[in-house]
């Protein structure tokens, strides 16, 4: 008995061993084939991505307006005959985002050998006065560049910010917000173009416009007091007062208080200065 058990203990790590070297070699034998298959995929990546055929033979750049396609090649710097396949587009997407025009950039290949680049560049909304400098505010409220001389734009500027971090303020973003509702919808274009807004942290806004309105604005809501801007200016004009120079006070919520002023200066005082209250 003895013996019989320990003949079946040798014929079961027998069969163990067996086992164990039928999983070797079943994993040598993966392990050899997913070798080779590297190895042919890298051989075959490395034969496409040197491949001629593939070679960058145009560089396409898209939605530039203030940009110009010459400075958009410079930042990508896509090496000529570069493989098409080869080009990194995170690297690409990275160097033309330096500039501070762009908001974003995505790069596309068109096979077999064109390489596009469409470009959204931020769009300016106003200028910041800020100390003696200017600074480009974009739609969203950020200010992401300091006007050279380089930059042709025509845009309203914000006054009365004293430091970078005020831009910050919920004053400041409301006021964007603001212009930029005055400057898109049809609504307002009795207003004029907006030439100037100054923020104050205790009177709030005020605004003038091309058309000689002084709008004193206060606190929020300011469209909301604009709204009844226009009432008053039609009723003005069926009195057949002149609006060359209105000076408005909306920022008591209860009344509008508007002064004018009269062009030329030699007009009598009281001409020259009435109030309107409604």
């Amino acid at each position: 008995m003895k013996k019989t058990g320990w003949q079946a203990k040798l014929k079961r790590a027998q069969r163990r061993v067996a086992d164990m070297s039928g999983d070797v070699v079943s994993a040598a034998g993966l392990l050899v084939l997913s070798v080779l298959l590297t190895g042919v995929f890298v051989y075959g990546y490395c034969r496409v991505v040197s491949h001629p055929y593939f070679q960058v033979k145009e560089v396409s750049v898209r939605g530039v307006k203030e940009l110009t396609e010459k400075e958009v090649l410079a930042l990508a710097e896509v090496r000529p005959n570069q493989n098409l396949l080869a080009v990194s587009a995170g690297a690409v997407m990275r160097r033309v985002s330096r500039n501070p025009w762009v908001k974003e950039v995505y790069v596309g290949r068109e096979l077999p050998d064109r390489l596009v680049l469409e470009v959204r560049e931020r769009t300016p909304l106003a200028l910041l006065r800020l100390s003696n400098d200017f600074y480009l505010v974009d739609v969203e409220g950020n200010v992401f560049k300091k006007m050279s001389g380089s930059d042709a734009v025509d845009l309203p500027i914000i006054t009365g910010v004293s430091q970078r971090d005020e831009v910050r303020s919920p004053m400041f973003l409301g006021a964007m917000n603001l212009l930029k509702t005055l400057t898109r919808s049809p609504q307002y274009a009795y207003l004029g173009t907006i030439s100037e807004i100054n923020l104050d942290l205790v009177f709030g806004i005020s605004m003038i416009t091309n058309k000689g309105l002084y709008l004193r604005l206060g606190t929020e809501p300011w469209e909301k007091k604009i709204g009844r801007l226009k009432m008053v200016l039609d009723d003005l004009e069926r009195r057949g007062m002149k609006t060359a120079i209105l000076c408005v006070d909306l920022s008591d919520a209860s009344k509008v208080t508007v002064q004018k002023k009269s062009i030329p200066e030699t007009e009598p005082k009281e001409d020259r200065e009435k109030r309107y209250n409604i």
